[in-house]
C-alpha cells in the first residue's frame, strides 16, 4: 500500500502524509545520542520525477550532489555530456525504448550520489569511494538538475563554485559480505548549503514512507517517492521499494521530516534473456526490440527491494563530528535558525566531543551570538564542572563584555570557578587592569581575601599594574594597605619595586594616616 497522497494543488506537488497513517507508525526517538536506546531497478510504476517538484524538501536538494570524473571537466564550468538515449542506444545497439524509459535526452554525467551532514561533510557509499586515491578522481557536483544548462548539446554548465574535491576521508568501509558500505568524506571547502539532518537514535519502523534523491543513470538529480521501508530487521540495513537506479549509489534515503535513515547502497537485479550477467536498471527486449526499464512487482519488495546502509551504523565518532560542525559553524555564522534546527541533538553540548573540541558556550560567546549562548547556557548549567565554568568565564573575559559576563554570572556560574588554577578570575583580572568587571566579579560574591601562591593580595596585585583607581577601589572594599605577602612585603614595596613611585608613595601615606580613603 502506498503511503503518500500525491495532491494536484495550483500545478504543483506537495506531498502530505495522512494523520491516520502517521497515528499508526510506531516512531522511534531519531536525535538522541548515539549508542542510547530509544544500482537500483524500479517497483510498480515509475515514481521518480524531477527535483523542482520536491516541495517542501527544496534544501535537501541542495545539499545533494553527484559524482563526477574528473577528465569531463572542459574549463572550469564544463562538463562534457551523453544522453541517456545516446548512452543506452550504443550499450544495447537499438534506438527503440518502451515507452516508459524516461528521461532519454537528458545528460548523464554522474557515477554516484552523496549528500551533506555537516557545511563539509559529505556523506556516499563505500562502493563509490572507499580511499583518497580513489576520490581524488572526481567532482562533487551540487545542483545538477534537468534546469541546468546545456550548451552545444554536449556540455552541461555548472556554476564553478558548485563544484567541490575531497579533501580526506574522514572514515571509509565497504565489505559487501557483511553489508557494510559507507564513505564519508571531508571536502575542500565548506558549503553554504543548509544540511541533512540524521537519526542518531533509535531505527526506521516499518511501513515508513522513504524519499530519495539521486542522480540516478548519471542523470540530473531525480526526486523518488512513493515508497516505504519494507525490511528492517538487519543490522546495517533495511530494505525499501524505492525506484532507485545505478547512479543513485551513495544518495539519501529520507522520510517526510528530512531526516536521514540511510545510504543507498545496493539494489535488486535480474537477468533477461538467459544473459549470464544481472542487470538493475534497463534491458534489452527482443519482442519489442527495444531498451525496457528493469521492473520489479511490489510484491517483490520485501526479497528484492533498494537496500540502505543504516546511518547510524556508520561510527558515532562521525555522528557527533557532524553534529558539533553544524552548531559550530550555524553559532559562528549567526544563522539562528539553523542553529535552533541542530539544537535537536541537545546532548552534544555537553559530550565528551564538546569537552575534547571546544565548548559552544565559548563560541557562542566568541562569536557574540547571545541567542546561541542563552539557549545552550540553559541546557548545561546544572552539570557544569568547575573547569567548565572557568573556560566558560574566561571567554567572556577575553570578549571585554560585562553584558555577557552578568549574564553567566546570574545564570549561576560562580565567580571562583577554576580552584585548580594559579589564579582567580578576581585575580586576573586586577592583573589585566579590568577594574569594571573586576568590580562586577565582587558584587557577586568573588573572594576579595584570596591570596596567591606568594602570598600576594589583590591589592599588591594592583600595585604592581600601577592602577592608582583599582587599588582605591580595593581598598574602599577594605582590603588593608597594611597587608603583607610571604616575603614580609607591602602593596607600596610592591608599587615602587615596579616604578610606580607614586603609587607606592601613596599607598605609604594612606598606611601612615595621612590620607584617608
Amino acid at each position: 500500500m502506498k503511503r503518500f497522497i500525491l495532491c494536484l494543488i495550483l500545478a504543483t506537488y506537495s506531498f502530505i502524509l495522512s494523520s491516520q497513517e502517521l497515528d499508526s507508525l510506531q516512531i522511534q526517538y531519531p536525535f538522541a545520542e548515539p549508542g542510547t536506546e530509544v544500482t537500483r531497478g524500479i517497483f510498480g510504476k515509475d515514481d521518480r520525477k524531477e527535483v523542482k517538484y520536491a516541495t517542501g524538501f527544496e534544501e535537501f536538494v541542495r545539499a545533494t550532489a553527484v559524482m563526477v570524473p574528473k577528465y569531463l571537466l572542459v574549463g572550469d564550468s564544463h562538463f562534457s555530456a551523453t544522453s541517456l538515449r545516446e548512452r543506452l542506444s550504443y550499450q544495447f545497439d537499438t534506438d527503440r525504448f518502451a515507452r516508459d524509459v524516461k528521461f532519454l535526452d537528458q545528460p548523464t554525467i554522474g557515477n554516484c550520489t552523496g549528500f551533506l551532514i555537516a557545511p563539509d561533510i559529505l556523506v556516499t557509499a563505500g562502493h563509490c569511494i572507499n580511499t583518497l586515491e580513489e576520490a581524488n578522481a572526481y567532482y562533487w557536483v551540487f545542483d545538477y538538475t534537468s534546469e541546468s544548462e546545456i550548451v552545444q548539446d554536449k556540455y552541461v554548465k555548472v556554476n564553478p563554485q558548485d563544484i567541490y574535491e575531497a579533501e580526506s576521508i574522514i572514515a571509509s568501509h565497504f565489505d559487501w559480505e557483511n553489508d557494510i558500505d559507507y564513505s564519508i568524506i571531508r571536502l575542500s571547502r565548506k558549503s553554504e548549503r543548509s544540511p541533512y539532518r540524521f537519526r542518531t537514535s533509535g531505527k526506521v519502523s516499518i511501513n515508513t514512507p522513504i524519499y530519495a534523491i539521486g542522480g540516478p543513470s548519471g542523470l540530473p538529480l531525480k526526486f523518488s517517492t512513493n515508497s516505504v521501508v519494507k525490511d528492517n530487521v538487519p543490522s546495517n540495513y533495511f530494505i525499501t521499494n524505492n525506484d532507485i537506479f545505478p547512479g543513485n549509489s551513495g544518495g539519501p534515503f529520507f522520510d517526510y521530516r528530512g531526516w536521514i535513515e540511510g545510504i543507498c547502497v545496493r539494489t535488486a537485479a535480474r537477468r533477461y534473456n538467459n544473459d549470464d550477467e544481472f542487470t538493475a536498471d534497463y534491458y534489452y527486449d527482443p519482442k519489442c526490440n527495444c531498451v525496457r526499464n528493469v521492473v520489479f512487482s511490489n510484491e517483490q519488495s520485501v526479497s528484492v527491494g533498494s537496500q540502505a546502509h543504516i546511518i547510524t551504523e556508520i561510527p558515532y565518532s562521525v555522528l557527533f563530528k557532524a553534529v558539533y560542525e553544524n552548531l559550530e559553524y550555524a553559532i559562528t555564522n549567526q544563522i539562528n535558525d539553523r542553529f535552533e534546527a541542530w539544537s535537536v541533538y541537545e546532548w552534544i553540548f555537553d559530550s565528551y566531543y564538546a569537552n575534547d573540541f571546544g565548548r559552544l558556550e565559548i563560541a557562542a560567546i566568541e562569536s557574540n551570538n547571545r541567542t546561541a549562548l542563552e539557549t545552550i547556557l540553559e541546557l548545561t548549567k546544572e552539570e557544569l564542572t568547575d573547569e567548565h565554568s572557568r573556560l566558560i568565564l574566561n571567554a567572556a573575559l577575553n570578549s571585554d563584555t560585562n553584558d555577557t559576563l552578568k549574564f553567566l554570572l546570574d545564570s549561576g556560574l560562580l565567580p571562583d570557578s577554576g580552584e585548580d588554577y594559579t589564579y582567580t578570575l578576581l585575580q586576573t583580572l586586577v592583573m589585566n587592569n579590568k577594574l569594571d568587571m573586576a568590580q562586577l566579579f565582587i558584587s557577586y560574591g568573588a573572594d576579595i581575601n584570596a591570596v596567591t601562591n606568594g602570598g600576594d593580595s589583590l591589592l599588591h596585585l594592583a600595585a604592581q599594574t600601577g592602577n592608582k583607581d583599582m587599588v582605591v577601589s580595593l581598598l574602599k572594599m577594605g582590603l588593608s594597605v597594611n597587608s603583607k605577602n610571604y616575603r614580609k612585603k607591602r602593596p607600596e614595596w610592591t608599587a615602587k619595586k615596579n616604578k610606580h613611585k607614586s603609587l607606592s608613595r601613596y599607598l605609604k601615606k594612606v598606611r601612615k594616616g595621612k590620607i584617608t580613603v
